[in-house]
């Protein structure tokens, strides 16, 4: 992992291509791509496979959706929304001296700031931390009211524990100028959301402008706060609050299943058996775990080319720790999945999405991290992207005779809810990553402090941002990799160069392109020399196997769209797992491998990612990634002139197999 700071405009996070492919897939991929710019989708294309076939849940894509897989989106922000960094550690030598602090730590929390605590006793230095922050918070909220009296214009300003200050503009003015963006066919202020502002970091704020001109446009209104704060000097950083998405690509909305399908007899998953005691490794009796390809080796008896080698680390006798603990920054969990609401494993977590419309169940932040539900527009389904990407790390019940297998048994998986409807916001997602890491607890809207008193050790985030990495998450991935984290992150799926997007542009994350059950990279992945190695993220084009199945990520997920059973053959109203590709997919083998890694070697921090990409990383063969020129738009010439074009996807793939026995 290298470290790494850009300065870039950024293109929209990609629509993770969710379920299923489509018939007369040859002349759709050429419509797509227009003959440039991607990989052809694998030699056994998926139109030959009987279209109820095609996956275990969910509606077949629309044309229309596919043909926008690879289309750049613009970028959205939060409507009026701006964060503040408050300048803590400005406040730090005060609050030592009035906390009666001995003169050589005052001296050094002058000289060396946060660094300093370290050489305090831990309830000493959290105690002096809380009151700097609410002394910086309070000179940041006081000058942030006074910048926007200047303007003409007001705003709710909300301090949240950590010093980060969240000041909202539509309280005070009355724009009539939002451009909305259109998702799932309707727009999301007529799903009851505020409508997202596409936004542009290089347009400025007028050299004259009037107060008129503010209160009839919000964009313009936020880019003018934003250069007045930014200006004065005295915050820590000043950025707009940015919307991520999970880039899942949801199916259309069925609230009965097709006709053509009606409902049979219901799956035996839904009524499962009790779990059974837990045996020490060996290959799991998940009903589902054959079609995991994903978790094979690359070679011997039921070997999979793009196989992780799982498998073989299971077989060693390790299935990973309660001790080792894995938070999922996303939609939160689907707690009553019938392959998760048996899992010991899965520890209490938090729902951090502050508006209660974006959250979808009423309110704001609590500690209920069950997943309410992203649909965007009313002609779109919930995604359940969090409890697809929380099975693939270990939350769904392995060897439990139900479903599917995780990828780490028994490691403790912390679901931590900061995408919602219409996607998150960059203020909830960094309030998840310091609240994974123990740094700042949760404020509840009832002013109740929730605190995570048992820090993960590695945090996963299967989400993009649709910019250069805010200054606001940087802060809070470093304040987490100081405590000893490990901050894993998708590459992204618009087959571009990942510079482009957060947190994948960020310093000090470990960034996961995605691979194809053949083993060369996903047509859809990132690249580029931010990423450090691929992992399986499956592609739902081919069906190399021959399986009469997508070469997808298979995994937990409900769905009510009409779906299939594989164990009995038959339609049902309700299923519960999914093949899903992206890069989403391939981040959580990461997080589960490095859980497996620090359960049988008892490293963490940075020992564990050197760990990782020393004894758990096959090097790429010769060539790989390579590409045509002529069909990749985005990547780069081997050689002057060369029609042969470099997509760089880190240093190699991930292969556990490698580390089972090597301690």
């Amino acid at each position: 992992m290298t470290q790494r700071r850009w300065s870039l405009a950024a293109l929209a996070f990609a629509p993770i291509l969710a379920l299923g492919a489509c018939d007369q897939l040859g002349g759709i991929w050429e419509r797509m791509t227009g003959g440039a710019g991607v990989e052809e989708p694998g030699p056994v294309p998926m139109d030959d496979v009987p279209l109820e076939a095609r996956a275990l849940s969910g509606a077949v894509q629309p044309q229309a959706e596919m043909a926008a897989l690879l289309a750049p989106d613009p970028v959205l922000i939060a409507p009026g929304q701006i964060l503040i960094g408050a300048q803590v550690e400005r406040e730090l030598s005060e609050a030592a001296t009035d906390m009666g602090l001995a003169s050589n730590f005052a001296r050094a929390v002058r000289t060396e700031g946060v660094q300093a605590l370290e050489q305090l006793p831990e309830n000493v230095a959290a105690q002096l931390r809380t009151r700097a922050e609410t002394e910086a918070s309070a000179i940041a909220s006081n000058a942030a009211q006074d910048t926007l009296r200047r303007l003409g214009i007001n705003g709710e300003i909300r301090v949240s524990p950590g010093g980060v200050v969240t000041v909202d503009l539509t309280s005070g003015v009355s724009p009539t100028a939002y451009r909305r963006n259109k998702q799932g066919g309707q727009t999301a202020a007529e799903e009851g959301l505020p409508a997202a502002i596409e936004w542009s970091p290089t347009d400025r704020c007028p050299r004259i402008v009037s107060q008129g001109q503010l209160e009839n446009d919000i964009a313009l209104a936020t880019r003018c706060a934003i250069q007045r704060l930014a200006a004065s000097g005295q915050f820590e950083y000043v950025e707009p609050n940015y919307i991520a998405d999970s880039g899942f690509t949801r199916p259309p909305r069925r609230d009965q299943p097709p006709a053509q399908q009606p409902p049979a007899q219901q799956p035996a998953t839904q009524n499962p058996a009790p779990p059974q005691p837990t045996p020490i490794g060996g290959v799991p009796n998940d009903p589902l775990y054959a079609l995991q390809w994903h978790y094979r080796a690359t070679t011997g008896a039921n070997a999979s080319p793009g196989g992780a080698g799982f498998v073989t680390f299971w077989e060693a006798q390790q299935i990973g720790a309660r001790s080792v603990r894995v938070a999922v920054l996303d939609t939160g969990l689907d707690l009553s999945h019938p392959d998760m609401r048996n899992a010991a494993n899965v520890a209490a977590g938090i729902d951090l999405i502050n508006n209660p419309e974006r959250g979808g169940d009423g309110d704001g932040i609590d500690a209920d991290a069950n997943d309410a539900g992203d649909r965007c527009g009313a002609t779109a389904e919930n995604s359940y992207h969090g409890t697809h990407v929380a099975g693939t790390i270990g939350a769904a019940a392995t060897n439990d005779r139900v479903g599917v297998a995780g990828g780490a048994w028994d490691v403790t998986v912390i679901p931590v809810r900061v995408l919602g409807r219409c996607g998150g916001e960059l203020a909830d997602i960094v309030s998840g990553i310091r609240w994974a890491a123990g740094i700042a607890p949760a404020l509840t809207a009832g002013g109740e402090q929730v605190q995570n008193r048992a820090q993960a050790d590695i945090i996963n985030m299967s989400l993009t941002i649709q910019a250069p990495c805010p200054a606001s998450m940087q802060a809070a991935i470093d304040a987490a990799v100081a405590r000893n984290i490990v901050v894993v992150v998708a590459a992204g799926n618009k087959a571009n160069r990942t510079a482009l997007y957060a947190p994948a542009n960020c310093n000090n994350v470990v960034v996961v392109g995605a691979g194809d059950a053949r083993g060369g990279l996903a047509f859809y992945s990132n690249f580029g020399p931010e990423v450090d190695l691929i992992a399986p993220g499956g592609d739902v084009f081919a069906d190399s196997d021959s399986d009469g199945r997508p070469d997808g990520v298979l995994s937990t997920r409900a769905t009510q769209s009409g779906c299939y059973d594989p164990l009995n053959s038959s339609s049902t109203e309700r299923c519960y797992y999914s093949f899903l590709q992206g890069t989403s997919m391939a981040a959580p083998h990461v997080s589960a491998a490095l859980a497996l890694l620090a359960a049988q070697s008892g490293l963490r921090g940075r020992d564990l990612e050197n760990a990782l990409f020393t004894r758990a990383m096959s090097p790429f063969p010769e060539n790989f990634g390579e590409i045509e020129c002529a069909r990749s738009a985005n990547a780069t010439p081997i050689a002057a002139g060369s029609p042969t074009c470099a997509r760089p996807a880190g240093r190699g793939r991930l292969d556990l197999a490698l580390a089972a026995r090597t301690p």
